[in-house]
């Protein structure tokens, strides 16, 4: 998988772990504020979670994304790792996504499967 650009929020902890994934993986990061417009840059939205459970802010962008048919995809963290690692791989390559948004909720971060998951994925 290859991508240019990961796009996150600002100061929480998932976008902690996706900025240290990210310096490992040589791939850029940069930090967004989710305001009208903000998702003219962005070419696809992964959004993760745990057992489907996904916030209000998480589904309202996830309809912006969908209204605008921009490729969304959710990985379910507390899923088999290498189907949720695979299917990542194979949406990437079939979208052809180069600036990706990653989201996910703060009560991630009580969840140790998302340091799995972000070890799992790597970059070529």
């Amino acid at each position: 998988m290859k991508f240019k650009k990961v796009f996150i929020k600002p100061g929480n902890y998932f976008s902690n772990v996706v900025t240290e994934w990210a310096s490992t993986n040589n791939v850029e990061v940069e930090e967004i504020a989710l305001h009208e417009g903000f998702d003219e840059m962005i070419e696809g939205l992964v959004i993760f979670n745990q057992n489907s459970d996904e916030s209000k802010e998480l589904l309202d962008i996830r309809k912006l994304f969908d209204t605008k048919l921009k490729p969304v995809h959710r990985i379910d963290i507390n899923g088999t790792l290498m189907v949720g690692v695979s299917n990542f791989s194979l949406w990437l390559e079939r979208n052809a996504c180069s600036t990706v948004l990653f989201i996910g909720d703060e009560v991630l971060k009580e969840n140790s499967n998302l340091l799995r998951y972000f070890e799992s994925i790597k970059i070529k």
